[in-house]
């Protein structure tokens, strides 16, 4: 039996079961829970609904197994994990690894994200990191890079 099944299984008052239904809630509209919402969620489970952090955690994360919800940190992560690799000692990203990130990223979030809003989230761990864009194109400028909002 899995977690999601346990769940369900539960008396319609426990407030774990209530729990669970106010995630599902969450990510009707879309498929991604952001860092906020998940923040949200995991007040609301430790205050409203008296569980522990981990239970909370673990009811959020066996919801969204079951319901295909992805979440905006894992994702970052796992972007994040790819740009330390392509960085290497020297710390530069080149246009062709950014593009494939944000691609990576993309289809990770199974396409809730947006292209222009990957672009703002691989910068943006760029920029946390202190990594820097290569130089490409035909004058060799990092405008390409400059030209993504954060």
């Amino acid at each position: 039996m899995t977690a999601a099944e346990d769940l369900v299984r539960r008396p319609a008052d426990d407030p774990a079961r209530r729990f669970a239904d106010l995630v599902r809630l969450h990510g009707l509209q879309t498929k991604l829970i952001d860092r906020g919402q998940e923040r949200h969620l995991l007040e609301e489970g430790v205050t409203r609904f008296l569980l522990s952090l981990n239970e909370a955690r673990g009811i959020m994360r066996a919801v969204a197994e079951s319901n295909d919800y992805s979440f905006e940190s894992e994702i970052s992560r796992r972007a994040q994990q790819i740009l330390t690799r392509n960085a290497g000692r020297r710390g530069m990203i080149s246009r062709k690894q950014f593009t494939n990130v944000t691609q990576v990223l993309r289809d990770f979030s199974e396409s809730t994200i947006t292209e222009v809003e990957a672009r703002r989230q691989v910068k943006r761990i760029m920029l946390e990191n202190g990594w820097r864009p290569k130089r490409a194109g035909l004058l060799r400028t990092r405008g390409w890079f400059k030209k993504i909002e954060v």
